[in-house]
């Protein structure tokens, strides 16, 4: 291996090392968006209380739904990270891991954009109140589920079955996955942001034998 080649393989490692940190980002930019906009009205408001709700708070919605949009994106990248760690002791957990990723970060962005999209249109008055409800019940009822159970399980299967995963992790990541899916879902779901956050630091920090920039190290070492 040239000297060229370890130098790329070496930071490309690096950068895949430091990928779970964008799970800090995420759980920043999901509680930013969520305090930016505020109380919100469930599905069961009335129409002309959500046009005036709209009317005054319409652009911190759309601010809002701007910022979690962003935080799926993080996520998103802080699953990839997850992935690659995990992917040096299975294939098929990882993968598992991506398909709920890929489930729970469409969902986020998805989520973000009903938000950005009531945001832009609740203020100008061009939408009937009976269109604004209808938009308002899809976002106010859409949230976080199977894909983040799924995801979770993948990360505790991980930490059962290898050491890619510090055991702690995956079991609570396991508890709050499946808690999303309960009456509990949304209390679940900003526990998740914490844990998110933790795990993108820990999994940083505390690298595997069979962590990349590890291996990319001793190969360069050994050339």
């Amino acid at each position: 291996m040239d000297v060229e080649q370890q130098t790329i393989d070496h930071r490309t490692a690096r950068i895949t090392r430091l990928m779970p940190l964008a799970g800090v980002a995420f759980a920043v930019l999901s509680i930013a968006g969520n305090l930016t906009i505020g109380p919100f009205p469930d599905e069961s408001t009335s129409p002309g209380r959500l046009a005036e709700f709209y009317r005054v708070h319409h652009a911190n919605v759309a601010a809002g739904g701007r910022l979690l949009e962003w935080s799926a994106v993080f996520f998103a990248l802080f699953a990839v990270g997850l992935a690659a760690r995990v992917r040096t002791y299975s294939p098929v957990i990882a993968s598992l891991v991506l398909v709920g990723a890929a489930v729970d970060t469409v969902a986020d962005g998805f989520g973000g954009a009903v938000y950005s999209f009531l945001g832009g249109v609740g203020g100008d008055g061009h939408l009937s109140a009976a269109a604004l409800q209808a938009v308002h019940s899809w976002g106010a009822a859409f949230g976080m589920g199977a894909g983040a159970a799924v995801f979770t399980i993948g990360v505790a299967t991980a930490a059962a079955l290898s050491r890619s995963v510090p055991a702690w992790l995956g079991w609570s990541a396991l508890v709050l996955g499946v808690a999303q899916l309960t009456p509990v879902g949304f209390l679940a779901s900003m526990l998740f942001l914490a844990w998110a956050a933790v795990a993108g630091v820990v999994l940083t920090v505390r690298p595997t034998d069979r962590d990349p920039v590890v291996g990319a190290t001793r190969v360069g070492a050994h050339a």
